[in-house]
């Protein structure tokens, strides 16, 4: 069969596990040998079967969601989905790949119901919702609007769990955190052109989302909630989702300000590009305090729901400066937008982090120890936070999937985040050098699991333990390291992994990152032929010296 996008049908055979080439061999088999009228007859009665039994290619589909907090502050969350145009009789909503299958993972989504909306946007005849293993299934029955409202429940997860996933979607103070892989459902085996969501903020929570707001566009800005009230993105700061009565006007840009001290709105009607950047994101609501600043053309948040030991203001300075750093290395921000939230580390454990970070698209958690100095956060914290920001262009605007390549995406990421922060000014070369060192030394040269297993293996294994966790990072960026000193011995070329990622970023396409690509990358950037030498250190248990240049 030709390497043509699958047609929906196709798409359903698939993912239902089917084989469609017995599929094709079923319905492109030869016709028996009758005449010619009985052949007739079947091929009609096949076509009316066609028409009314094989699902039909629907046009795609339109989505805006809805998130209401009026019952935030007790952890739950409202969900309106409304699907719009070309619906099947039947609309399966399932929740993407993640966590959420696990019920252990503290989130829980229950009483799902759902009507067909009327032109004016009220609510008409209800609609037979079931559970499915995946989520729930619609009876649309051919109707072209449709809403569906479901609970969302966030349960305190014991702070002896050392599954860091289980802590993102979450109680805050006075609110919740909630990642969008574990929130939002989405339509199966559909394409879907346009997305929208909205906040329902009735109590005037403070509110922090990933996505640019769609304030240049007021047609968009008015819409009816399924509750009826007519509502408005309200873009004064700290105000929220809010009525419409009694809303300032729009803030405009005063050129006599710099960016960095431009007010930046509230991003509370945002507009995902598809699917998996709605998946993709970090929204926090509650106690906050949020400051603002732009780097470029790329606005930076600073987020918080606890009082920490240190100005925030000098908090956000740095992760500007950060920001600016690595814009300056790739040449652009990979997104519009990047949001760094600082908040509690609840892991508890021996065998714990003390320090935790969380890339989901273009916002970065980081859970640290309440007691937090401004010393621990330059050290320590302002490497994790460099860390999780340059994975949206290594790991983001490169997309990497394949659990083979993650040993090059945390290494490297790991490596650069250490070059990063001294060119920031905010690590002197003796103390990103002595770091580099400290973790070369105990985590991979004196690792038992050095012989055991290859770098990449360990590092394929995300949820492993932290021992081989510590081995798959500190092996990665030896492996980098030392992949970078070959690379510049065969080609004469200074820095030719510098040169490698620059070229990735420049010319990504939304392929995913394979090690196939990257060897192509590096063969173009370098003329030289990776593949051997890759086998020998990278995916094989043969061990490399630690590296002795390292910034």
């Amino acid at each position: 069969m030709s390497n043509k996008p699958q047609s929906a049908l196709e798409n359903y055979v698939t993912k239902r596990g089917g084989d469609l080439g017995q599929f094709y061999r079923r319905l492109e088999g030869p016709l028996p040998d009758h005449n010619l009228i009985r052949v007739a007859s079947w091929l009609i009665i096949l076509g009316f079967a066609t028409y009314f039994l094989i699902p039909r290619s629907p046009m795609p589909i339109q989505l805006t969601y809805e998130l209401d907090l009026e019952k935030a502050p007790s952890g739950s969350l409202t969900i309106t989905l409304i699907a719009e145009g070309d619906l099947p009789r039947h609309l399966d909503l399932e929740f993407p790949p993640g966590v959420f299958g696990n019920v252990m993972n503290g989130v829980h989504p229950h009483s799902a119901t759902a009507n067909e909306l009327n032109p004016d946007g009220s609510r008409g005849k209800s609609l037979a919702v079931n559970r499915t293993p995946d989520g729930w299934r619609l009876a649309t029955g051919g109707a072209n609007r449709a809403g569906f409202i479901y609970q969302v429940d966030l349960n305190q997860i014991q702070s002896l769990d050392a599954d860091v996933r289980r802590h993102i979607s979450t109680p805050v103070a006075g609110g919740l955190r909630v990642a969008g892989f574990e929130v939002f459902l989405q339509p199966a085996g559909l394409e879907v052109n346009d997305i929208t969501v909205t906040v329902y903020n009735p109590e005037n929570l403070k509110v922090l989302t990933p996505w640019p707001a769609l304030i240049q566009n007021r047609d968009r800005i008015i819409k009816t909630t399924p509750q009826g009230t007519i509502q408005q993105a309200n873009v004064s700061p700290g105000q929220g989702y809010l009525p419409t009565e009694g809303v300032p006007p729009l803030n405009h840009t005063d050129p006599g300000k710099s960016p960095s001290t431009q007010p930046v709105p509230e991003n509370l009607l945002f507009h995902p590009r598809n699917l998996a950047d709605l998946n993709n994101a970090l929204m926090i609501c509650g106690d906050l305090r949020i400051l603002s600043t732009q780097v470029r053309e790329c606005v930076i948040q600073l987020a918080t729901d606890h009082p920490w030991e240190f100005p925030l203001g000098s908090a956000l300075d740095m992760v500007r400066r950060i920001a600016r750093t690595e814009m300056g290395f790739f040449g652009s921000a990979p997104t519009s937008q990047i949001t760094v939230i600082l908040s509690v580390n609840q892991i508890g454990g021996r065998d714990r982090f003390d320090i935790y970070g969380v890339h989901t698209g273009s916002s970065i958690l980081v859970m640290m120890d309440p007691k937090t100095t401004w010393g621990d956060l330059e050290e320590q914290s302002a490497s994790v936070i460099a860390h999780e920001m340059f994975h949206g262009w290594l790991g983001e605007a490169i997309p990497q999937r394949d659990p083979d390549m993650l040993w090059f995406t945390e290494g490297a990421t790991t490596w650069y985040s250490a070059r990063m922060l001294t060119a920031a000014g905010i690590w002197t070369p003796d103390h990103a050098r002595a770091v580099l060192e400290a973790r070369l030394e105990r985590d991979y040269k004196l690792s038992p699991l050095k012989t055991q297993m290859s770098v990449a293996e360990a590092a394929s294994e995300v949820m492993a333990g932290p021992d081989q966790i510590r081995f798959a990072y500190a092996g990665g960026v030896n492996a980098c390291l030392n992949l970078d000193l070959w690379l510049a011995n065969q080609s004469g070329k200074v820095g030719p992994l510098d040169l490698v990622l620059r070229h990735l970023y420049e010319n990504r396409d939304g392929s995913p990152l394979t090690r196939l690509t990257l060897e192509a990358a590096i063969l173009e950037v370098t003329g030289v032929d990776c593949s051997v030498w890759l086998d020998d250190h990278v995916y094989k248990k043969s061990t490399l010296p630690t590296a002795i240049r390292l910034i």
